[in-house]
């Protein structure tokens, strides 16, 4: 079973920043955007261009609006081919996956061509005259930006941190002095006129054309799985890049057309914006578009780079694609196989020279996949699933998605058919693949939101006395999917006996009883660990050990053969969290154990969390509804107790396991302090004390 939420094994660290997350963003967009389609896009529209590139935006911060609801309700590399595959299956996602891929590859291909030649016109420019080697400069550059991806991902964030910076800078500069001159402060004033000379339909087929400004977005979400605090910089990233972009694309259109005649541009073509920077601020003005265009067709090609790997690393990573793609460098925690499977296509692509029409392939697939995104929202939320949990919600409701999908896909048949036919070629391409070479995969459910990823494995401490000692709770622990174990065994020594001396008298026996524990346990629990302590205190050692070795629940020795029921004595809503909807996750993913929930009430618990029981019940009953139990599985009952201890004493029986959520460290002192008294006879069954989520690493 294919699993990438939930496997710690082999993934990608987050290092990724908001700022870091925005110039991915920023980065892929500001390439033709600026510096190619102004003058294309005035020659069909003429200064109406400026709503074309307006609708293009609005589209596609409908798209992004979508996308940051689901990713942050699946913060995971991949972006939409991870959305796609968990909500339609391995075939949709399959096919999304490729067409992102392909789509990336051609784009930056196409970027790096446009490198090759900003770099050669500026030296020119300069005054070197060395030829014409624009492929050997965009395929050089295509395995350069490869390596510097390949050393980490934080180096290839902080160079598209600085280049869009010095990028927005310059734009910034020029635009800044168009405008000022367009309204006559520094020159005479000049407005764009006609507006629309002709008419109203070139304004859509041109928002069809220049749509492939607007690629890019996504690609932060492709990247989630590395953006630190995803549910809160996601969005923020998302929807914040479509609206810089769309700021500096309006203003490009609005400064070219009242410094150049429509007709003019149309001429110029994709130089235009150099002659525009010539026509404001003269020869210097030309190279600092010059510069700012080598810079922007960089920024879009690193970023692109970036993202294309990630999506072919997450193909790989759910067994859809070789295994040997997703391997991560143990040096640079980056996915190096998955790089190379990117960057040296890239850089054959550009010894084939100008690729424009992959370009447009590219633009289709990419709005295919926005679509797709949309409609995955919209199926997501029919649905309902119970880990469907996001901490970003679209706003509009459905009209948000639905107007999304409806865009992206008109769009498609506005563009050229050789485009289409290729695209969806392919697609085709993609199915056959699938349906040749792809096995049957089943994916894992996404994680829920109350789940901690770190959890997972938890790290468990248990307590064994010796001499004596009971056995070890394997009917439970074997339900856990993965589990670090602590053992520690203990004798209690009177006040008045130095622990040290009871350590000379006893430590041989002690120790060897812990091996043979030991010893029995290899053979079905994985990682393990032993410590032995002669104590008077067993409280407070246990509070010590958890503590020291960062553990994140205790489990009591006992004997138990089968796991019939998980017992839930709650009587706060702050026991009521992330670590305990984990370790219930973990527990009945695979079991189905039923959860008997009860809610313990008592004149010594009196409190504002305690006033209110029926509120109390239906809060624990949704949260664990949230991790994935059914209705029927959930028991609920009220029972009134002195105290904690009290309750799993008189509550458990031999074929429960008491699952026993922490409020605060007075309800683990006054258990273990009264375990050995009290407990140890009257409970026969586990109790497994979840800790409470301020003693988490």
């Amino acid at each position: 079973m294919a699993d990438q939420s939930t496997d710690p094994a082999g993934t990608l660290e987050r290092t990724l920043g908001l700022k870091a997350a925005l110039s991915i963003g920023v980065g892929t967009m500001v390439g033709a955007g600026i510096f190619v389609f102004p003058g294309i896009a005035a020659g069909y529209a003429g200064p109406a261009a400026m709503i074309s590139f307006a609708l293009a935006g609005l589209i596609a911060l409908l798209v992004a609006t979508s996308t940051a609801e689901l990713a942050t309700a699946m913060p995971e590399s991949g972006g939409a081919y991870y959305y796609v595959s968990r909500t339609f299956g391995s075939l949709a996602g399959f096919v999304i996956g490729i067409s992102q891929w392909i789509g990336l590859v051609f784009a930056s291909a196409f970027y790096l061509s446009g490198f090759g030649q900003y770099a050669i016109d500026l030296l020119h420019k300069a005054g070197f005259e060395l030829g014409d080697p624009v492929i050997l400069i965009a395929s050089g550059t295509a395995l350069l930006l490869t390596v510097i991806n390949l050393v980490g991902t934080e180096k290839a964030g902080q160079l598209q941190n600085r280049v869009v910076i010095v990028l927005t800078f310059l734009l910034s500069l020029l635009f800044g002095y168009g405008i000022l001159n367009a309204v006559g402060l520094v020159g005479k004033a000049q407005w764009p006129v006609p507006f629309a000379p002709k008419g109203t339909w070139p304004i859509f087929t041109t928002t069809a054309l220049i749509f492939t400004s607007y690629l890019g977005f996504v690609q932060i979400a492709t990247v989630a799985g590395e953006i630190k605090e995803p549910k809160k910089n996601l969005p923020k990233a998302l929807m914040g890049s479509v609206l810089l972009v769309m700021g500096l694309y309006i203003t490009a259109l609005f400064v070219s057309t009242t410094v150049l005649p429509t007709d003019r541009l149309a001429e110029l073509g994709e130089t235009a914006m150099v002659s525009v920077a010539n026509s404001l601020i003269g020869k210097w003005g030309a190279l600092t578009i010059l510069a700012a265009g080598l810079l922007a067709t960089l920024s879009s090609a690193n970023a692109s780079i970036l993202s294309s790997s990630r999506a072919i690393y997450a193909l790989s990573y759910d067994d859809l694609l070789p295994s040997t793609i997703s391997k991560v460098n143990d040096q640079f925690g980056t996915p190096h196989i998955a790089l190379m499977a990117v960057g040296i296509p890239i850089a054959g692509l550009t010894l084939l020279g100008k690729i424009e029409i992959l370009a447009e392939v590219a633009s289709l697939l990419h709005l295919i996949m926005y679509g797709m995104i949309c409609v995955t929202l919209i199926a997501l939320r029919s649905r309902n699933p119970y880990w469907y949990s996001p901490d970003y919600q679209s706003p509009g409701g459905w009209a948000v998605p639905t107007l999304g999908a409806v865009a992206s896909f008109g769009l498609i048949f506005l563009m050229e058919p050789l485009s289409i036919a290729m695209g969806f070629g392919v697609m085709i391409v993609a199915l056959g693949w699938y349906v040749m070479f792809v096995p049957e995969v089943e994916f894992s459910r996404p994680l829920p939101s109350s789940v901690k990823p770190e959890l997972i494995a938890p790290r468990i401490l248990v307590p064994v006395e010796l001499p004596n000692p009971n056995p070890l709770p394997k009917a439970l622990l074997e339900v856990f999917n993965k589990f670090e174990l602590l053992l520690m065994g203990y004798r209690i020594v009177p006040e008045q006996t130095s622990p040290e001396q009871s350590r000379g008298e006893f430590a041989e026996e002690a120790e060897r009883e812990l091996d043979q524990i030991v010893k029995d346990a290899e053979q079905w629990a994985g990682n393990i660990e032993k410590d032995i302590v002669f104590t008077p205190d067993f409280a407070h050692s246990v509070d010590r050990y958890v503590t020291e070795n960062h553990c994140h629940s205790i489990l009591t020795a006992a004997p138990i053969s089968s796991v019939e029921r998980l017992l839930l004595p709650v009587y706060a809503k702050s026991q009521v969290n992330r670590n305990l909807a984990t370790i219930l996750y973990d527990l009945t993913q695979t079991s189905n154990l039923p959860v008997s929930l009860v809610i313990l009430t008592s004149g010594e618990r009196e409190s504002e969390e305690q006033s209110n029981i029926d509120e109390l019940r239906d809060f624990a009953v949704e949260q664990l509804k949230q991790v994935g139990l059914q209705e029927d599985q959930i028991r609920s009952s009220r029972a009134e107790v002195a105290d904690i201890a009290n309750a799993v004493a008189q509550l458990s029986d031999e074929d429960d396991v008491v699952i026993l959520p922490e409020a605060s460290t007075t309800d683990r002192n006054k258990f273990f302090n009264t375990l050995h008294e009290d407990i140890q006879e009257a409970v026969e069954c586990p109790v497994l004390v979840v800790l409470r989520e301020d003693n988490d690493e």
